[in-house]
């Protein structure tokens, strides 16, 4: 009798809190940590090459926003290097040219990227970033582009709900392979506004 297959095991590394957006349901703590107490390349790549050999066969790189991080390139590499599968978590706003296309060539397998609504006005109210409705569309074109495989992620709360048909219109129309709608989770700042970002029964 053949052993039961067991599921990939993941890893989710915080890489930094740093991020360009406001959104009042960010699960990340109330104190924030800054820049100068992250965890250097170095040690990271440690992290990784240490989780590798405990069997972790996929690490999510989220933040805050993990493309803050000028280290990303070589920790996707390092990670790749590892035969580890690598999902990118990003609010997909500020990311400079060309450097998806880095991301890509290291090794990084999927990206995922967050929209705080499927309507440009929804979008920059939540995250509080003018403009970053059409930055999103832009990663989301050029992450396709670079070949790599899309998830959109769409959090739902009060302010959003009515827009979930939207939100499956605008996966189809960036060719995304999978569409997350999520419940927003009420930890760290979520929970803090809970009040206003609970849908009414």
């Amino acid at each position: 009798m053949s052993e039961p297959l067991l599921p990939p095991i993941g890893m989710l590394a915080e890489l930094t809190h740093r991020c360009p957006l406001q959104c009042p349901y960010c699960s990340n703590p109330l104190e924030l940590l800054k820049a100068n107490r992250e965890l250097d390349t170095q040690t990271w790549l440690d992290l990784f090459s240490q989780a590798s050999d405990l069997g972790v066969l996929q690490v999510h790189l989220s933040g805050g926003e993990p493309t803050l991080r000028r280290d990303l390139e070589q920790l996707i590499a390092g990670l790749s290097a590892r035969g580890v599968y690598t999902n990118l978590i990003t609010a997909g706003v500020g990311i400079a040219e060309g450097r998806i296309e880095a991301f890509a060539e290291a090794g990084l397998d999927h990206l995922q990227l967050s929209f705080q609504g499927a309507r440009p006005a929804t979008t920059d109210r939540i995250g509080n970033h003018k403009g970053g409705h059409e930055k999103k569309l832009e990663t989301a074109r050029r992450a396709r582009a670079a070949g790599l495989p899309l998830t959109i992620n769409a959090p739902i709360h009060r302010h959003n709900i009515e827009e979930v048909p939207e939100f499956i219109d605008l996966a189809l129309s960036l060719g995304a392979e999978r569409l997350e709608i999520a419940n927003v989770q009420y930890a760290g700042w979520a929970l803090t506004n809970r009040d206003q970002l609970m849908p009414e029964r």
